[in-house]
């Protein structure tokens, strides 16, 4: 009998690794069910977007060092004025565009496909009228309000806005596919583009060859964007339909434009408010804040990563018009988003004087800048699966009410403390994502105890309706 057993194979320890993550990845990471999709798209939205962050994160850190902190504050507002223009531009398609087709795609191919091309359409025509708007105005916006020879960033900046707003559109639809194995190979290779291109390119043109090297990092991103949509749909049999029905425009008038005002209620702010920074601090205060604000996205990347998925999986369970299944995925993501910010959050505050010196002695002031960068980071990523919440109930106009009050928010905590510099700019960030959280929070509940009330008696999506007989 000890002779039986010694004869048997004991496994190795690669092997029992090996049959371990197989077991892993057999049991959450395949299948369809809930718990299946939400792991199978966190493992790659994390994946995908680490290794486009880390790379954004390294080119910036590198810009900044290249730059100095008074041209490395001209290149964060000349970025976010782009990102202003390319706000209206977008027309609010991407969160049209995942939460229709997570909506439709399963149940009505034809119509998602619809909705796609006519995301499509819109997106290019309203980019391309934005685009020619922005390298008109330049001139005149570095002259009056950034008050810095910025005209020739801006106009190609402008290029750069084009395609950013068509990538808006291409980024929702692939959510709402739940194709985020293939977003992540997206994310990585731009960030394999992006990061050797602009760093390049500030240490060849600088300000200008930054935003050379940004526009043609846009180009790159909107072509693979494409090319990913068009195998989604085929693998998907989601026909490509540019015959716009009536039906399709009055969706784009009830959803896509009440998300194009919420998001143009606080984009504006975050421009005014760097500007205000910018032209009255100086731009080295507007490089300190630049700096320190491109953590936030560092603190908040598992949180944003898994936020990918809320949305399209809140958006997908419509039909069963379950609250009980609704509640379970808002508590997850939420629970999620919350907690990896703030396990992020902590290191990266107590690190903060050494993190700042790595981007050059303009920078070493900003340690209680990032600090309070990162408590804003914490805030808001609690904020973002109860913003998807309402915009999945289709709460259109009240989610644009909301962004607004968070808007005026951030600009009147800003005029009260800009004058502190980099450090007043993001102690207006935190006030903001206070008054963000102390109204959006119980709009919330009354939306889905009325939601819940709507539901209730109702069949889920194929159920049959038994109508008993009159007696």
């Amino acid at each position: 009998m000890s002779s039986a057993i010694a004869e048997l194979e004991v496994p190795s320890t690669r092997e029992q690794l090996r049959a371990w993550v197989k077991g892993v990845w057999s049991h959450y990471l395949t299948g369809d069910s809930l718990r299946s999709r939400i792991a199978r798209g966190a493992f790659w939205c994390v994946l995908g977007t680490g290794v486009s962050q880390a790379l954004g994160l390294l080119a910036t850190v590198v810009c900044a060092r290249l730059l100095g902190s008074a041209l490395y504050g001209q290149l964060g507002i000349v970025l976010t004025t782009v990102n202003l223009f390319a706000t209206v531009a977008s027309v609010g398609l991407g969160v049209t565009a995942t939460k229709h087709v997570a909506e439709y795609w399963r149940h009505d191919p034809r119509h998602a496909g619809r909705i796609i091309a006519m995301s499509s359409m819109v997106s290019a025509v309203s980019g391309s009228a934005i685009a020619i708007l922005l390298i008109a105005l330049a001139p005149w916006l570095s002259r009056s309000t950034l008050k810095a020879p910025l005209a020739a960033e801006l106009q190609l900046g402008a290029v750069m806005m084009l395609f950013a707003a068509v990538n808006g559109y291409q980024t929702g639809t692939l959510a709402g596919f739940e194709a985020f194995k293939t977003q992540a190979v997206l994310n990585a290779i731009r960030g394999f583009v992006a990061c050797p291109a602009i760093v390049t390119g500030v240490a060849l043109g600088g300000l200008r060859g930054a935003m050379v090297a940004y526009t043609a990092t846009s180009a790159v991103t909107f072509l693979i964007h494409e090319i990913a949509i068009r195998r989604e749909c085929r693998l998907h049999f989601v026909p490509l339909s540019y015959r716009v029905e009536k039906a399709d425009l009055r969706l784009l008038w009830s959803f896509s434009i009440p998300v194009l005002i919420a998001s143009f209620s606080f984009t504006p702010a975050v421009w005014w408010t760097s500007a205000m920074l910018g032209t009255t601090a100086g731009y080295a205060q507007l490089g300190i804040f630049s700096a320190a604000l491109q953590w936030q996205a560092f603190v908040m990347f598992f949180s944003n990563a898994v936020a990918n998925l809320g949305l399209p999986t809140l958006s997908a369970v419509l039909p069963e018009r379950s609250i009980a299944r609704y509640k379970r995925i808002l508590k997850v993501n939420f629970l999620l988003t919350t907690a990896l910010a703030v396990i992020i959050a902590v290191p990266v505050g107590l690190a903060a004087p050494w993190i700042m010196s790595l981007y050059g002695h303009g920078f070493v002031s900003g340690a209680s800048t990032l600090r309070l960068i990162c408590i804003s980071a914490v805030i808001s990523a609690a904020n973002i699966s109860v913003g998807q919440a309402i915009w999945s109930l289709g709460a259109a106009v009240p989610g644009m009410l909301l962004a607004l009050i968070r808007g005026v928010a951030l600009v009147v905590a800003a005029g009260l403390l800009s004058p502190r510099g980099a450090v007043g700019l993001a102690g207006a960030y935190v006030l903001m994502g206070v008054v963000q959280t102390a109204v959006q929070a119980p709009f919330l509940r009354a939306l889905m105890r009325k939601q819940a009330a709507a539901w209730r008696g109702l069949p889920s999506h194929g159920e049959a309706v038994v109508r008993l007989p009159n007696a």
